[in-house]
């Protein structure tokens, strides 16, 4: 009897440190969480970021990497899509979708400083309004997920201006970023079906 507990005590025990550590490793691959972004800054009816770049589109499923590309290069560093891809980690296994964390990783690779928040349309426009581009995550639950970097709005308008790494084409003409999205469509995909990483945006900083 007294083994026949001793086994499954073991077995207890093992049971516990193999879900510890993939629990464990579940947690260190999200981390960071988003933080709750406080009360957003005093911003412009209107503002685009107009500091030259170039629209790269990008292979399946590798949106984080070409969106990581358009801000470092907003920063003034000569970078590409491909070649970012190549080095980032914190890939999922199959399709090649990286996590928030491996943008957030990558940026502190060049020095930048890089958050992660869970904010509302007016945490974005401050943001941008400070001259930097933010990047976003939409979607829909697991079905899909895609990265893109706000660079400007238009409150009269209601409208948003993103770059899109998934466009063919430049479809805002002379209006900033290759894609114009209304705002209460943008709020749709933004609450995008994940519970924690709904509402998220990732802003970049010296």
């Amino acid at each position: 009897m007294n083994v026949k507990l001793s086994k499954f005590k073991r077995k207890h025990i093992i049971s516990i440190i193999l879900f510890s550590l993939i629990l464990g490793f579940i947690l260190y691959v999200l981390a960071p969480f988003p933080k709750k972004a406080g009360t957003p800054g005093e911003y412009p009816p209107i503002y685009y970021i107009t500091k030259i770049n170039k629209f790269e589109q990008q292979p399946p499923n590798q949106c984080a990497a070409y969106t990581t590309a358009y801000v470092l290069r907003s920063f003034g560093q000569e970078v590409t899509g491909e070649e970012i891809y190549k080095r980032m980690s914190f890939k999922i296994p199959i399709s090649g979708y990286i996590l928030p964390k491996g943008i957030i990783t990558f940026m502190k690779t060049y020095g930048l400083k890089s958050e992660i928040y869970k904010g509302n349309l007016s945490n974005l426009k401050s943001k941008v309004a400070e001259g930097n581009p933010v990047i976003v995550l939409i979607g829909k639950g697991l079905y899909w997920q895609h990265y893109m970097t706000l660079v400007g709005f238009n409150d009269d308008k209601k409208e948003l201006y993103f770059y899109d790494s998934k466009r063919t084409k430049d479809e805002n003409n002379s209006i900033v970023g290759n894609r114009s999205m209304a705002e209460e469509y943008f709020m749709e995909l933004w609450e995008n079906g994940l519970p924690i990483f709904n509402r998220v945006y990732i802003s970049v900083s010296k």
